[in-house]
């Protein structure tokens, strides 16, 4: 009997594929076990090595010893003719065919089982309750109704650590793959604040891309131990379900930098760019406690309520403390600070507009081709310098850098808005909703330049979409009373009014101003005294900012009040004053010494240009003015 049939009558063999099926079944399960107490990863490879050692062992003992009626003995003791091997054997085929069931078992799970937990369902408006555009000019620069080809939504990385203060950790991964493939040319890429509002909710994959008007959608989950990640990731195509791609990444904490650049590089190359991997933008190594501070704030950020904005300034400041020369950290500083005056009085709006210009300027000389300094720049430019050829300049730039930077279409959109270029306006504030088509900011912004183009009730329809996705929402709440104040649609702004009285997210000072719209359209004008009156002892005791009561004066008719708040806020380099509802044109108040004075000056001057160029009219329309 040659060798090779021995081994077989021996079951050498069936032990040997018995015994890899088992280690392998083991090992999943204990994978998973361990997985669930976050044990070290020194555990599962001990169990590899043992494995493995143990397999010659087990082919040595089937070779040598026998199964027998009597018990287990030396194979060279056997009779033969007496020999039971076979029937051994038959018993070891079953037990293959167990172990092979049980392990495909497990690799269907592990296939098709999704890793995202279920949560209540967050409330989002059916897209059928969204006015159209009135025109067909205005629907080619909407948000498209079909998916680009190369267009992708990467949802938040699932937190698959027992802390739940790691949620920054997984989150601000799945941000950082998101920022490198946006910055792709050619791609369409949904912006974090839409893609996250899908952030532990059990929906079909197919449904959150029809919501984001994608045809990939990129998920995973991240599992952080001490100074060990595991970062897990899958490609799906929309359309069919399919996985295009999926890898699993456990590495030590500080290489989760050229982790990211590996999944975005995957991706890449599974939809077929013309790029290399090479070619991609890289992540930024840096200490990995600033990192972790950096994405922490970078949340904040995008929530864009007063408590989280303050809270993002500290942990960012920390975050540059930990890592002085970190340029994307004072990027999203700059930002932070730059936006911080559109929903807050806590820090004066000229020395937020400093602070936003000095820590993107730093940012910049790091990192020149960062876009989100640039736009953060461009703010100040805009609000601080009345620079609106500068602010534009930097704001294409960024865009030339990242097209699909939503912060950059949006800001583009406000500069064209505020100097009376409309359809501009409308343009850049579409691409921003259609990058990010459940981000509040961009669908009130949208909702104003409909409103400035005298449709309010197109205006109303996407900022109830905004507060609908944020209730809180101030500037939503904020053109709703505008547009329902022009309708003359009192009804409207007593609804309007009572969940603002109600918000939790409203200052003190933007309330007054809605209350105020209220009363005046009631004709209470004792009530609208008294209003003024708590407004203008806010200013006065430097709580609030002088643009604030420049509107309301200028919507009560008091010309020369406004022009004294306008002077004092331009001195300030406060201009928040500049978006063009009450405050447009000297034309307004001809005889008014103080407008007068203040539109004569340099910065005003050359914006009332623009705006007379560009066809603005000179005043803004009152109180029913647009009746239904």
């Amino acid at each position: 009997m040659s060798f090779f049939e021995e081994l077989k009558r021996r079951n050498v063999f069936r032990v040997g594929i018995a015994y890899v099926l088992l280690g392998w079944v083991v090992l999943q399960a204990a994978d998973f076990a361990l997985d669930i107490i976050e044990a070290p990863n020194w555990i599962i490879q001990a169990l590899l090595i043992v494995g493995l050692a143990g397999l010659p062992v087990t082919l040595f003992i089937a070779w040598a010893f026998e199964i027998t009626p009597e018990g287990i003995k030396r194979e060279v003791d056997v009779d033969r003719s007496l020999s039971i091997a076979p029937h051994t054997g038959r018993k070891l085929d079953r037990a293959i065919i167990t172990f092979l069931t049980l392990a495909v078992i497990l690799l269907l799970a592990d296939r098709f089982t999704a890793e995202r937990p279920a949560a209540e369902t967050v409330a989002v408006i059916p897209t059928d309750k969204v006015s159209g555009p009135s025109t067909a000019k205005e629907a080619d620069s909407l948000v498209d109704t079909l998916p680009e080809a190369q267009s992708i939504a990467v949802l938040p990385f699932v937190n698959m650590s027992s802390d739940a203060e790691q949620d920054y950790f997984s989150d601000g991964i799945s941000e950082e793959i998101l920022n490198v493939l946006a910055r792709i040319p050619d791609w369409k890429v949904a912006a974090r604040t839409s893609s996250f509002q899908f952030k532990d909710q059990n929906l079909d994959i197919a449904e959150i891309a029809r919501q984001l008007n994608v045809t990939h959608v990129l998920e995973g989950s991240v599992r952080k131990a001490g100074n060990r990640v595991r970062i897990a990731a899958q490609l799906i195509e929309a359309d069919t379900g399919f996985h295009l791609w999926s890898d699993t990444y456990d590495r030590e904490l500080q290489d989760v930098f050229a982790i990211q650049d590996e999944i975005s590089a995957a991706i890449a190359d599974e939809l077929q760019t013309q790029l290399t991997p090479t070619n991609l933008p890289a992540a930024t190594p840096v200490v990995m406690t600033a990192y972790e501070l950096y994405l922490k704030g970078r949340g904040l950020v995008a929530t864009r309520t007063e408590p989280s904005l303050l809270q993002s300034i500290a942990v960012l400041n920390q975050a540059i403390k930990a890592a002085p020369d970190y340029a994307p950290a004072m990027a999203t500083l700059a930002r932070g600070y730059a936006v911080l005056p559109w929903f807050s009085d806590d820090i004066p709006t000229g020395e937020a507009r400093e602070l936003a210009r000095q820590w993107a300027q730093r940012a910049l000389e790091l990192d020149p081709d960062n876009d989100e300094a640039l736009a953060a720049l461009a703010v100040v430019y805009r609000e601080s310098d009345l620079d609106l050829l500068g602010a534009r300049d930097l704001l294409v730039r960024a865009l030339a850098i990242n097209p699909n930077s939503v912060a950059a279409n949006n800001f583009l959109g406000d500069d064209y808005a505020r100097t009376g270029n409309l359809p501009a306006a409308l343009e850049y504030e579409s691409r921003a909703v259609e990058l990010d088509p459940l981000g509040a900011v961009h669908l009130s912004d949208l909702a104003q330049v409909y409103l400035l183009m005298d449709d309010p009730d197109t205006a109303i329809d996407y900022a109830w979409r905004s507060v609908e996705l944020v209730p809180d929402f101030q500037n939503g709440l904020q053109v709703l009373m505008d547009s329902y104040y022009l309708l003359g649609d009192l009804e409207g702004l007593r609804q309007v009014e009572r969940v603002a009285r109600n918000s939790k997210g409203m200052t003190r000072s933007r309330l007054l101003g809605l209350q105020q719209l209220l009363a005046l359209a009631e004709g209470d004008q004792e009530r609208a005294a008294a209003l003024w009156s708590e407004l203008a002892e806010l200013e006065a005791q430097g709580e609030i900012s002088a643009a604030g009561p420049a509107f309301i004066a200028a919507l009560r008719g008091d010309y020369d009040l406004s022009g004294q708040y306008l002077l004092k806020a331009h001195a300030t380099g406060d201009g928040t004053w500049t978006f063009p509802i009450y405050v447009r044109l000297p034309e307004q108040a001809p005889d008014s010494e103080s407008w007068q004075e203040f539109w004569a000056l340099p910065g005003p001057a050359r914006l009332a240009e623009f705006r007379r160029t560009n066809g603005l009219p000179p005043n803004y329309y009152g109180f029913g003015s647009a009746e239904r």
